[in-house]
């Protein structure tokens, strides 16, 4: 079963392989196994990626149920002596959408646990991060030292946005549409800004007229007043889109999702610390907060 989730959530047998430190041949096996009792096939295979079939997809759900049951057992039973002070970091999407959850999960698994809290942009939690001013923080695509370990949980999906309003009519939404519009982004380096840019280049388009902020919070906010179009994270627009306040443009090509990882202090690892990830991995998938598949068509 472990070896059919991380497969499915990392998208290649390979992948999963060198996750659970087994040889590429033992995880295929597994699975087929897994398939032979089920009397059905998970994945299509293709030669380097492996996607899950609509059986699979129903399979994931059940499988993610009862890995996330054996962890809270685990978690029980290491929660006991769990002291002392936590310094979690996040950036703001993870914060507005799922770390109250994640907050209130460790802390009813570990309650002697004192948590301290940074919500800031990932380039200055990456910074904290490799002072040792932070012991764990959520970031995408973190970019760390050689002493922290970035484990990967999951892919962040975006998309481009903009207000109703605006009479874009392109279907799909390609880089040359968005000449002469204002753009609103993170201020570079930042992986949004870099999303933005790489999707661009992809039409030989570059940003001509550009509105920068650290606060995604004002980016959706200057998006959704018509001043501005932006790639922002899925995650972070759901009650605005169900609202109406925003409308994605469907663009071709789709944007790249960024992986979305928990980073901590290499010296600091121990079962705790594992139980601290796999917590905050659970808890995230099941807020549907991050997507198992790097694909988004």
């Amino acid at each position: 079963m472990e070896a059919f989730y991380w497969a499915a959530h990392l998208g290649s047998i390979h992948a999963a392989a060198r996750h659970l430190h087994l040889t590429q041949p033992a995880v295929s096996s597994r699975i087929r196994e897994l398939e032979n009792t089920l009397e059905a096939e998970l994945f299509e295979r293709s030669r380097q990626r492996v996607t899950l079939t609509e059986t699979g997809l129903a399979a994931l759900r059940h499988a993610e149920q009862a890995l996330h049951s054996s962890r809270q057992l685990e978690h029980f039973r290491k929660s006991r002596d769990l002291i002392g002070k936590l310094r979690l970091g996040a950036d703001e999407c993870s914060a507005t959408v799922g770390l109250t959850a994640v907050i209130t999960q460790i802390k009813e698994h570990f309650p002697s646990l004192d948590l301290e809290i940074t919500v800031d942009v990932g380039s200055v939690l990456n910074r904290k991060l490799n002072a040792k001013e932070l012991d764990i923080a959520f970031l995408t695509n973190p970019s760390t030292a050689p002493e922290i370990t970035d484990s990967f949980i999951g892919w962040m999906p975006f998309a481009w946005v903009a207000s109703p309003s605006l009479p874009i009519h392109a279907d799909p939404f390609r880089p040359q549409d968005a000449r002469g519009m204002n753009i609103a982004t993170h201020s570079a380096p930042s992986t949004l800004h870099a999303v933005v840019e790489s999707w661009l280049s992809t039409g030989g388009t570059e940003i001509q007229s550009l509105s920068t902020s650290n606060s995604l919070a004002l980016i959706a906010r200057l998006t959704a007043a018509g001043h501005a179009i932006s790639i922002l994270p899925l995650p972070l627009l759901r009650e605005m889109l169900a609202t109406g306040i925003v409308r994605t443009l469907p663009c071709d090509p789709p944007i790249e999702p960024a992986g979305f990882y928990i980073s901590y202090m290499t010296a600091t690892h121990n079962s705790r610390i594992d139980s601290i990830v796999d917590i905050a991995r659970d808890t995230l998938l099941r807020l549907s907060f991050l997507t198992a598949d790097q694909s988004m068509d």
